[in-house]
């Protein structure tokens, strides 16, 4: 069996990679990169990896990475509706030219009926990968805890933790988790056409922050403010213009229930119990000081 995972110099693609090693042989395992003279692509090159240049704006380059493989991570890319959706369907469409017999793709939590405004793209590359008629599976993945790094470093600088997403609630997830179960399901038979749903428990940002105080033994406040005052306090902190509106559309999704889960398959898939968010902080604090 040949194993392709796309994006894999990216965090999430690398921890997939990792997580494989000890799964199957190097020999089942491709690596797709856009650039193999990257320094992560030379270094799976020198451990014996199999590395193919994967260019979703290239479909040249994908007919040729995907010949011969049997399962296939398509990593999910970032753009306008358009430019992602020309780069998901030249992917999709390789991959059938190509015979590779099962697609899995990492989406976003509830993709099918949800108006956060991340979902939109997921649903729509959800159903270009099942209407091409290649067995799937679907991960849709919550809200990185990884995500709050850059925030949770303000925090222990003296800065509030200043939110507008009011009492919306985030199955905040651990990153390896999902990389775990990700490798999981490219390995095992048994998953084909199925919708799974990875998420951590609810919360609140008042229980994450709590959560938080207890890692690092301090009182970090939280300052709720609605989404002007947010907007304006992110662009005195320096935030670049390009990226309030989408910091804004977060807030405002979590706070409309758009990262809220109602239920989660991650144990399943990882068959364990997946990290909880104090030890998923433990850990991630620990290897930042």
């Amino acid at each position: 069996m040949k194993v392709l995972i796309t994006g894999a110099t990216g965090n999430l693609g690398y921890k997939i990679v990792e997580y494989l090693l000890p799964k199957i042989s190097v020999e089942e395992i491709i690596v797709g990169v856009r650039d193999d003279k990257s320094e992560k692509a030379l270094s799976y090159k020198e451990h014996g990896l199999e590395v193919r240049v994967t260019d979703f704006e290239n479909p040249e380059t994908l007919l040729t990475a995907f010949k011969g493989v049997d399962r296939l991570f398509i990593m999910s890319t970032f753009g306008d509706f358009e430019t992602v959706m020309r780069q998901h369907t030249n992917a999709v469409e390789a991959a059938k030219a190509a015979d590779v017999k099962q697609i899995i793709y990492p989406s976003v939590t509830r993709a099918e009926g949800n108006d956060f405004f991340l979902a939109g793209l997921h649903r729509a590359r959800e159903v270009a990968i099942i209407e091409s008629g290649i067995p799937y599976v679907i991960l849709r993945n919550n809200w990185y805890v990884e995500n709050e790094l850059g925030t949770i470093r303000g925090c222990m600088t003296g800065a509030p933790w200043i939110t507008s997403a009011g009492e919306g609630k985030i199955g905040w997830v651990y990153r390896p988790d999902l990389a775990e179960a990700a490798a999981n399901v490219l390995v095992a038979d048994g998953h084909e056409n199925k919708i799974y749903e990875l998420s951590g428990k609810n919360l609140t940002q008042q229980q994450f922050v709590d959560t938080l105080n207890e890692v690092l033994g301090k009182e970090v406040p939280l300052l709720a403010v609605d989404d002007a005052s947010y907007e304006e306090m992110l662009k005195g902190a320096g935030v670049p213009e390009a990226y309030l509106p989408m910091l804004v559309m977060t807030q405002k999704g979590i706070r409309e229930g758009g990262l809220e889960s109602t239920h989660t398959d991650l144990d399943f898939l990882l068959d364990r119990q997946a990290t909880s968010l104090k030890q998923a902080l433990t850990h991630l604090l620990l290897n930042t000081k």
